[in-house]
């Protein structure tokens, strides 16, 4: 398997880029920093520089990475910012997390697919999030970047099996990581990192179409998902779940 992951130099991309390369894959991850800055890399990985935001640099990275290893197999596009909860929404940081959570999946997906059309197969993951689901207090930006990461692997989903193609959606919750290491609001079921990435890693070679952990809090958001949106207000409004900063 050859593999390529946005942002696998650290956190969850980097435990499942292991697993990758433990089942004998090549992975190749990307970052803006210098190779000097990220230090050394497990064994099996290939770094190459490329910021989600630069569509141009980060096609140049898989093309370069289909080149050295012939080909490339899976593209994740696991790079994302979140940004901490406020009770006014900042508008700087909302669009600074925008282009790197949302045009930075789609320029993930428009560098990986004229390969999986020539090769006429191919796998395609986005890392999404249970914050998703719903509109959640101080979280307006980044659950909406998340949802669109949601609805635009749905599509690509139903437009690309017949082209070989396969989609996967991963929505985790909390996960130890640096990423969610500011956050001040209380954190349920917080997973560890290398459990995450098992899960995950599981669903990519199962070729499941989505992903939603960890179970209890996925079925929860689910719930509140379903029930009516008056009812979702006054819950939220009156923080009767103890979810507002």
């Amino acid at each position: 398997m050859r593999v390529f992951i946005t942002g696998g130099a650290t956190g969850i991309g980097n435990s499942l880029g292991q697993l990758f390369v433990k089942a004998g894959g090549q992975v190749g991850v990307c970052g803006f920093q210098s190779p000097s800055e990220i230090g050394d890399l497990p064994k099996g990985f290939s770094y190459y520089v490329a910021d989600v935001t630069d569509e141009l640099a980060l096609k140049n990275a898989i093309d370069k990475f289909s080149q050295d290893f012939g080909g490339v197999d899976i593209v994740i596009a696991n790079a994302g910012l979140n940004m901490p909860k406020t009770a006014i929404p900042d508008t700087q940081k909302g669009k600074q997390l925008t282009q790197v959570n949302v045009l930075g999946v789609i320029h993930t997906f428009s560098a990986a697919l004229p390969h999986f059309l020539n090769q006429k197969h191919g796998h395609f993951v986005g890392v999404s999030s249970l914050s998703g689901l719903n509109g959640l207090p101080g979280m307006s930006y980044y659950g909406a970047s998340k949802a669109f990461v949601s609805t635009f692997c749905e599509g690509l989903a139903v437009d690309l099996k017949e082209q070989g193609i396969n989609v996967t959606c991963v929505h985790p919750g909390f996960i130890a990581t640096t990423f969610v290491s500011k956050n001040t609001h209380p954190m349920p079921f917080l997973m560890n990192q290398e459990v995450a990435a098992e899960t995950i890693y599981k669903a990519i070679i199962n070729r499941k179409t989505h992903l939603y952990f960890p179970t209890i809090p996925a079925w929860f958001m689910g719930l509140l998902r379903r029930i009516p949106r008056s009812l979702y207000f006054v819950i939220m409004r009156r923080d009767l779940l103890k979810l507002r900063h």
